[in-house]
């Protein structure tokens, strides 16, 4: 079969190379149809893929008219291809549709193929209560993010969202500890949170055969975005859990609209699990009147899953950073960090694993500091391979300012590595005791120089860490037995039958997009008032 896969956009890119090589892999003859732009140089395609570049999404539709099948695989190719039939994903059954469960999880965040590391303490929190219930289900609301742009931007978006629906925007499969439905939610980027939980409840809500998440508990992740659609889509006698881990709630809470939604969200939430103290006691400040929905419940981290090393490092010369390039997350000053200690210790490496919006600037500091070679970059890695990249490395380094738990620094002394890490909220309360046998720790900071003085200060005292007793209190705090049994006490008890949220006007028919663009568009401008 001949078979061409869209991806007109920037942000959907191992996605296509994973989808395309799996089709290639299958017999098929595959090309891939993408606009001419050099961030494809950092993406790698399989050989047996034509690769074709297009100048316009309208030699992208004529492209896809020609094929036996095409794939859309992101907001602008959903566009370009605004009523044709087309899939967006492969998959083994493509008719399949979610099924009712005892328990379903809703999340923004899951491991995929375009970003296997997003999430695993989602699946991990699963997988922990997976034998308690007969059937588990997890709806994976995934943005498939496009520029806002104003009108424009705008008519990207209902062309998008429309066409998502027509062809089908979600995938069925099954995984050991659940039952997956990907749902591909076209996602305007740039912050606007009110917008964030539209398009996830509008997207599942035409995913799902009965148009609510059949279920009677249901376990959300994040409130603005998975807890707004469970309190819209649960069934009345649903139990309703949030759980709460959001790095940026203090964005959310500067729009006010999305301070009111989500207070309304409260109001239908039976609980709201917080990974940490620092975060409880944040939301508590926003919203006293549902204190008492507020509990503190950590992530799990399954420490079964993560191999010890078989010895110890010797000393803390390769470094490792795991995780998103963000601003928040400290990785320039970790980079500034190295190159000081690079210029006094030729034995030092800094390995790191991720992406995100700071990659081209990161590339860039790296070549400032003449570095490139003993500064690397990496792809995410899938959550099986995190044990192997933690044992090449000899200390894990976390300089985020702003964390709400720290799972990788968890992860890191689970398998006996030590760790260098910034005492922001999260992992100052998950260290809590641990700080001279875990490794080294330092207040959250922009100044190279205090990482620098805490790598130095490790490096002294390597050897009389005591990493076997760090990761042996780790796991009574947040091994998978003992957080499991705190969830399973927050999904029992019923509903308290919370007040029911409205659902967003949708209009999934065809014609033209113009119209409802030109309303969301002066919507969006009237938001920034309200």
């Amino acid at each position: 079969m001949n078979i061409t896969y869209l991806v007109l956009g920037t942000r959907r890119l191992r996605a296509a190379a994973a989808h395309t090589a799996r089709l290639a892999a299958e017999g098929h003859a595959v090309t891939l149809v993408r606009i001419n732009d050099p961030v494809w140089d950092t993406v790698s395609v399989v050989k047996s893929v034509e690769i074709r570049p297009v100048e316009s999404r309208a030699d992208a539709r004529r492209l896809a008219a020609k094929a036996d099948l095409t794939y859309a695989g992101d907001a602008e190719a959903l566009a370009a291809v605004y009523g044709l039939d087309v899939r967006l994903e492969p998959a083994p059954e493509p008719d399949r549709q979610p099924a009712p469960a005892d328990l379903a999880i809703v999340t923004p965040w899951y491991p995929s193929p375009d970003d296997p590391f997003a999430g695993a303490f989602v699946r991990s929190s699963t997988a922990a209560v997976r034998d308690r219930f007969a059937r588990v289900s997890v709806l994976h609301t995934q943005s498939w993010f496009y520029p806002p742009g104003r009108l424009r931007g705008q008519l990207v978006g209902v062309a998008a969202e429309r066409q998502a629906v027509r062809s089908g925007n979600a995938v069925v499969f099954d995984e050991p500890a659940a039952e997956i439905t990907r749902v591909a939610v076209p996602t305007p980027a740039g912050g606007d949170y009110l917008a964030y939980g539209d398009e996830q409840t509008a997207a599942l809500k035409a995913a799902l055969p009965t148009g609510r998440i059949e279920a009677p508990v249901v376990h959300a992740h994040t409130g603005i975005m998975g807890g707004v659609v469970a309190a819209r889509l649960a069934r009345p006698d649903a139990r309703v859990v949030v759980t709460e881990h959001s790095t940026f709630l203090t964005k959310v809470f500067a729009q006010p609209g999305a301070r009111r939604r989500y207070a309304a969200m409260l109001d239908r939430a039976d609980a709201l699990l917080c990974v940490s103290e620092s975060l409880r006691a944040q939301v508590a400040g926003y919203f006293p009147g549902h204190a008492t929905k507020l509990h503190v419940v950590p992530n799990v981290i399954d420490f079964d899953a993560f191999t010890i090393r078989p010895a110890p490092p010797e000393a803390p010369n390769r470094w490792l950073y795991l995780g998103r390039l963000m601003e928040h997350k400290g990785v320039l000053t970790l980079i500034d960090a190295f190159t000081q200690v690079a210029a006094e210790d030729p034995a030092t490496t800094l390995t790191l694993v991720g992406g995100g919006p700071l990659a081209a600037e990161v590339d860039a500091r790296i070549a400032a500091a003449g570095l490139t070679g003993r500064i690397t970059r990496r792809a995410p890695v899938e959550p099986d391979e995190v044990s192997a990249l933690l044992h090449e490395h000899d200390v894990l380094t976390h300089a985020s300012r702003r964390e709400t738990f720290g799972v990788t620094v968890v992860e890191a002394l689970a398998t006996g590595t030590p760790v260098l890490v910034a005492l922001s909220e999260g992992p100052a309360e998950t260290l809590a005791g641990l700080h001279d046998a875990a490794g080294a720790v330092f207040e959250p900071t922009t100044d190279p120089a205090v990482i620098v003085a805490a790598y130095r200060r490790l490096k002294a005292r390597f050897t009389s860490l005591d990493l076997a007793g760090a990761r042996d209190t780790l796991n009574d705090r947040y091994g998978r037995e003992a957080v499991a049994a705190r969830l399973a006490e927050a999904y029992a008890g019923g509903s308290t039958g919370g007040a029911p949220m409205p659902l967003p006007a949708r209009h999934h028919g065809a014609g033209s997009p113009f119209p409802e663009a030109t309303a969301r568009a002066a919507r969006r401008v009237v938001r920034k008032f309200l």
